[in-house]
């Protein structure tokens, strides 16, 4: 069984660009689920306790990220899943609220293909948080 992706980002070039990196041969035959907003996102996230990872942007409308993550801590939903937030957000102080907020990783655009791969991998092996330039 294939592991399914659910990437949350407003801008249609970023969920093109994770099209074309899940069909790369480290990651092919994964299911990519789009949200385009921080809430219909939330809610395909909900929907999907089988999810591998969450590929989230910080900053989007209707719901930002670190909403998103405060909204799953509430809830106590899927703490299983690894959430990543995705961010052009370079600042160490960024990245420190992301992380308290719960993120399992943080990556920063732009980044590079092998970089999601890796992260993909890592989740699939370990359940503590990373962080990644």
């Amino acid at each position: 069984m294939s592991a399914t992706y659910l990437v949350v980002d407003d801008s249609r070039l970023h969920h093109q660009m994770y099209d074309l990196i899940f069909s790369r041969p480290a990651l092919a035959g994964s299911r990519v689920l789009h949200a385009y907003d921080g809430r219909d996102g939330y809610a395909q996230f909900a929907a999907h306790p089988d999810l591998a990872m969450v590929f989230l942007d910080l900053n989007m409308p209707v719901m930002t990220g670190l909403e998103f993550l405060d909204l799953r801590r509430r809830d106590a939903r899927h703490l299983h899943i690894p959430v990543v937030l995705v961010t052009t957000e370079s600042s160490a102080d960024d990245e420190s609220r992301g992380m308290a907020a719960g993120a399992w990783a943080y990556l920063r655009k732009p980044f590079h293909p092998a970089q999601l791969e890796s992260l993909a991998a890592r989740a699939s092996q370990a359940s503590e948080p990373v962080r990644t330039a």
